[in-house]
């Protein structure tokens, strides 16, 4: 077994990089707009009430767009 991965330890590191870069670039921001959807319909208050007073809100006047903001999805 250690021998195998001694001679194919370049595919396990291909394989993680992929498997970060899907999580990442993927899997990742699909979670958040799924949250962000969720809190929306049920109105949380805790989104709400952040949201009253950021800024951020003040500019855009979008809460579903401060929610991607809050968990870091958009700038």
């Amino acid at each position: 077994m250690k021998e195998k991965i001694k001679k194919y330890w370049w595919v396990i590191i291909i394989i993680l990089f992929v498997g970060g870069i899907f999580y990442w670039y993927e899997w990742r921001p699909n979670q958040i707009r799924k949250i962000c959807q969720e809190k929306i319909k049920k109105q949380d208050r805790e989104l709400l009430e952040s949201a009253i007073k950021s800024k951020i809100l003040k500019e855009s006047g979008d809460i579903y767009d401060f929610c991607l903001r809050k968990y870091g999805l958009e700038k």
